[in-house]
């Protein structure tokens, strides 16, 4: 099951990695960007979702008591409550097995939006399209509040 862990921001991949060396699959979901700086376009490297943490996890005091004192780690959101499966299932896609979410190039006629790479198959997930800043919105819940990932597209063949 998932759980969400909120930690320092910046502590993000530190906190994964000294998860990972105690055997606990942890997420650090990140997309590769472009950022207009002075009118040139530059690629960069972005955590979806700063502060948090997730882990794949079967909840026990064991379990507990190897993450909390783990530097970097504030607390579990909830009680800790495992997410809701269609959210776990959000958090493992956006995960993308532990790379780096690259661009997907996209097809927009009118209406309709096409996604390749990535974003296949998602389109329905897609709330907001900014085509001049090169981002698509996805939606996901945890700890209680909507939170937004901005994903990389490169728009072909439309606005």
């Amino acid at each position: 099951m998932i759980y969400v862990l909120q930690v320092q921001t910046g502590k993000e991949l530190t906190v994964r990695r000294l998860l990972e060396q105690q055997d606990i699959t942890a997420y650090v979901p990140r997309e590769r960007i472009e950022i207009r700086k002075g009118g040139l376009w530059s690629k960069m490297i972005k955590l979806l979702f700063p502060g948090y943490v997730f882990v794949d996890i079967d909840f026990s005091a064991e379990i507990f008591h190897k993450i909390n004192p783990t530097a970097g780690v504030i607390r579990f959101l909830g009680l800790p409550t495992p997410l809701p499966e269609r959210e776990a299932n959000m958090i493992l896609w956006l995960s993308n097995g532990g790379e780096i979410i690259e661009p997907s190039p996209l097809t927009v006629d009118g209406d309709n939006i096409t996604c390749e790479g990535f974003l296949t198959g998602h389109e329905d997930d897609i709330k907001r399209l900014n085509a001049r800043q090169k981002k698509a919105s996805v939606e996901v819940r945890f700890g209680g509040k909507v939170h937004k990932a901005n994903i990389g597209v490169e728009i072909q063949n439309g606005k």
